[in-house]
């Protein structure tokens, strides 16, 4: 049965009753409560859509990087990362529900602000006010009533009274009892019938007068109580728009990004070929891949004295050209442009140290050397690497250069002096040594571009980084003409092959 249909019956609490009113005060306090209530619900509700929304993005980023590091291949790896964009796409779309919600929620916080004033001491001003109003309505008939309850108290005790008077004089006809006490109990009998008829006729007067003010109190209860309602219809109606826009929020239907998203998905699924993937295979890692088969080769003497044999990298079949050689791993000075050494004369040993050639030069470099040394380059069995037997002027097979003294002194030195070799190079040791001064950039403090390696690379000499497959390291410097790029990974720093890696997006 609806609060319509039921038959109101009187209360002990009734509307009406001193101080009942209260009941509607403290609704207008709930009303306050309810807010904030509700913009709690609104908040858990949100904070779950974020967490939801972390969660599925957490979860792509994790099987992202697993499937990427995994065996996958081909167009089925695609479609696989593929696949696990829905859940980044539906994180989004959980996100945007966050942040609708929150929407509502500050639309709540803002009204309530609006409409439920603090007060000083608790609660809110709104229901102080009400409970005012109340108070004064209610404050004549309050009066009015009390006096009326203390008639009916005096009316009623007059009447207890007459009652013992007349039990008291109907009891002396059973005892001894004299004349004068009858006289006594008569006259007590008569005075309580009149103070029965004089508190009766106040009572109903009080009564009467009481019944008379009923309207006006009815009046202006009614109305502070019109105004109590009127203030809660706001708050309810208020409440109904919160929950549409939190419908609204949280609609999935609503949200066409949904089916796009899951039309994507779709086709992305439809993309997965297995014939292109088993093609690819055998292109990249089968039968037809291509294959530097062994083939006759010239000697040459520059390919000889390169500092680093020729490296190819995967799928670049290497260069007969020397396209793919490494350069030198440093800059050396060439001999070209420096002040010829003049016969006779000492060279110090600082000098020496700036003119020593890179050995991929070193036979470019005799070229300039100065018209003394190079008059000797016609045919000299001094210059041929292979020549065996050392001549007249060698020492144990080592170059032996001029002293302008007349005596003769080992290639490279002469009474602590340095001298230039027949071959025209200054040395204090073997030209082609690896452990040759060289100036390195400083990249200790340089920040790199993060780079993750697409395959195994052990490398092969000193200077190389090793790296497995989805390992993430800093591209320091980008490749050279060969292809070498410098990079530093767990602090050490060193030269990998470009394509190897790929750029990692931030």
């Amino acid at each position: 049965m609806s609060a319509g249909d039921e038959t109101l019956q009187p209360s002990s609490d009734s509307f009406w009753d001193i101080d009942c009113y209260k009941t509607t005060v403290k609704r207008t306090e709930d009303g306050l409560h309810m807010c904030s209530e509700l913009m709690k619900l609104i908040t858990e509700r949100s904070e779950i859509e974020m967490k939801y929304a972390n969660k599925l993005k957490m979860w792509c980023k994790k099987w992202s990087d697993i499937i990427d590091k995994g065996p996958e291949y081909g167009t089925n790896k695609d479609v696989l990362v593929g696949s696990l964009h829905e859940a980044d796409a539906m994180g989004d779309v959980h996100n945007g529900i966050k942040d609708r919600l929150m929407e509502v929620h500050a639309e709540l916080k803002k009204w309530k602000n609006e409409n439920f004033k603090k007060a000083m001491v608790g609660g809110c001003k709104e229901a102080k006010q009400f409970e005012d109003d109340f108070k004064k309505a209610q404050k004549p008939w309050a009066k009015k009533l009390a006096k009326v309850q203390k008639c009916k108290k005096d009316y009623f005790n007059a009447c207890k009274q007459e009652v013992a008077a007349q039990q008291a004089l109907s009891q002396t006809g059973t005892g001894a009892v004299t004349e004068e006490q009858v006289k006594k109990l008569q006259e007590k009998v008569e005075k309580c019938q009149r103070d029965v008829s004089q508190t009766r006729d106040k009572y109903e007067e009080t009564l009467k007068e009481l019944n008379s003010y009923k309207s006006i109190y009815i009046i202006d209860m009614k109305e502070v109580f019109d105004n109590t309602q009127k203030f809660e219809e706001k708050r309810l109606e208020y409440f109904k728009d919160i929950l549409i826009g939190i419908h609204h929020a949280l609609d999935l239907t609503q949200i066409n990004e949904i089916s796009t998203i899951y039309e994507l998905l779709k086709q992305k699924i439809g993309l997965s070929d297995a014939s292109k993937d088993l093609i690819w295979w055998s292109q990249n890692r089968g039968a037809d891949m291509p294959m530097n088969w062994p083939e006759f080769e010239e000697f040459s003497l520059e390919q000889s004295l390169s500092t680093r044999k020729e490296k190819s990298r995967p799928g670049v079949p290497i260069s007969s050209n020397n396209d793919t050689i490494r350069s030198s791993k440093s800059s050396l000075h060439n001999l070209a442009g420096k002040e010829p050494v003049q016969e006779g004369k000492a060279v110090t040993a600082g000098v020496v140290a700036s003119q020593i050639p890179s050995k991929a030069n070193a036979v470019q470099s005799t070229a300039n050397l100065t018209p003394e040394l190079n008059r000797q380059k016609s045919y000299d069995p001094d210059l041929n690497p292979f020549e065996d037997e050392p001549d007249s002027n060698s020492k144990g097979g080592a170059k032996v250069a001029s002293d302008p003294s007349g005596g003769t002194a080992e290639a490279g030195q002469a009474d602590g002096k340095i001298w230039p070799t027949d071959a025209g190079v200054f040395q204090t040791s073997n030209p082609f040594d690896e452990d040759d001064d060289e100036e390195e950039e400083d990249f200790s403090n340089q920040v790199g571009v993060l780079v993750q390696a697409l395959f195994d690379y052990v490398g092969h000499e000193k200077d190389e980084l090793s790296f497995k497959s989805g390992d993430k390291f800093e591209k320091l410097k980008d490749r050279d003409d060969q292809g070498w790029c410098t990079g530093r990974r767990d602090g050490r720093i060193g030269l990998f092959p470009d394509n190897y890696v790929k750029v990692v997006d931030q």
